[in-house]
């Protein structure tokens, strides 16, 4: 699975992502659009709308954010990002990958979680119970932390890289599953490293943005004289309904100050998509996957010879229930079938009976 990559050898080669304008544009579109859907939705003042707004905004974030990954996925591997329609389009095709990836991440914690609880289920046992918990404490203490941290560290952060590169939900799960085998340590150093690449960016953008917003506020008060403080304390009373002295003004700093922050967030969050992208790639470079192929295809096997075998079990069940009444209505019909006396109505014994066992009356003429 070797694969000829650019731009992975360092991490701080995410900050090149600023570069990249058409994700950029992608990515503030996408928050800006998801902002005013809500917003348009939530005019409506019903739980309904409220709702609805939520839910279209999420989908335009989940979308368009997966698309400007599309986007980095492509600038890693080749240099180059294709169009905005092109990826707004993979993105629509293939990011429910990520979400089924997601749903058999939680299936597998939580059948790890039973199968914790079941042992110590087991652990109430008189006297064998202390000494199986002796040993099942520590070891399902590691198995649980062990799994935490992979989905922490290697599935939640990397599954969506593994969908913007292309691959299925299976390749995705495979690639994961050989990474935490293989390459959890060097994964988790990366992911620190990138984690202080974008504390160290969002921390130079926040003092520009907060000593500039600082300035620009004093500079108005003092200018437009009469409205007080702008940015935060504007937004506070827009959230509270009101407007307060200095009306428009009060309303305008309070929008123009969170578009601000808004956008300065914008920029740790395309270098944290970028590094991921570069992580994800550097990781499955020479990553043999032949042994994880095979375990998940044991796995699969296991699975359906147990529903197999369930779904056997029904059908014997069913064919045991349905013997007696089958039989009993055998039973019926041939009392049915056989003839009855004329005076009592009892049933026959045999078809040539002349006279009823019930009554003793003669059921034939002579």
């Amino acid at each position: 699975m070797s694969q000829q990559l650019k731009n992975t050898g360092s991490l701080l080669d995410a900050t090149e992502a600023l570069g990249n304008w058409r994700a950029l544009a992608l990515f503030a579109a996408s928050l800006l659009g998801a902002a005013l859907v809500f917003g348009v939705l939530a005019l409506t003042r019903s739980g309904f709308g409220l709702f609805l707004g939520a839910l279209l905004s999420w989908l335009v974030v989940f979308y368009g954010v997966n698309a400007v990954g599309i986007m980095l996925m492509d600038a890693s591997r080749n240099g180059q990002s294709r169009k905005m329609a092109a990826a707004v389009m993979a993105s629509l095709f293939s990011s429910h990958r990520l979400l089924l990836v997601g749903l058999v991440a939680l299936g597998g914690m939580l059948l790890l979680l039973l199968l914790v609880a079941i042992v110590l289920l087991l652990c109430k046992i008189p006297l064998l119970g202390p000494l199986l918990f002796t040993f099942a404490l520590p070891l399902s203490a590691l198995l649980l932390g062990f799994a935490c941290f992979a989905l922490a560290y290697v599935f939640y952060p990397l599954a969506a890289s593994a969908v913007w590169s292309g691959a299925s939900v299976r390749e995705t799960l495979v690639n994961l599953l050989a990474i935490a085998r293989q390459r959890l340590v060097s994964v988790v150093v990366k992911e620190l490293v990138l984690a202080l690449v974008v504390l160290v960016s969002a921390g130079i953008i926040g003092g520009i943005v907060f000593s500039g917003l600082g300035m620009v506020m004093s500079m108005s008060a003092g200018i437009l004289g009469g409205i007080g403080d702008l940015g935060m304390q504007s937004m506070a009373m827009m959230a509270m309904g009101g407007m307060g002295e200095g009306g428009g003004y009060v309303i305008a700093g309070g929008l123009g100050s969170s578009l601000l922050l808004a956008a300065a967030m914008i920029i740790p969050g395309l270098i944290a998509l970028q590094g991921c992208c570069q992580i994800y790639l550097s990781s499955i470079d020479g990553l043999d996957v032949s042994a994880t192929e095979q375990e998940l295809a044991r796995r699969q096997q296991q699975l359906e010879q147990k529903t197999q075998q369930i779904k056997q079990k029904i059908e014997e069940q069913k064919q045991q229930l349905a013997t007696p009444v089958a039989a009993a209505a055998a039973a019926n019909n041939t009392v049915m079938t056989l003839p009855h006396c004329p005076h009592c109505k009892a049933p026959l014994e045999d078809a040539d009976d002349r006279f009823c066992g019930e009554c003793g009356k003669p059921v034939k003429d002579d």
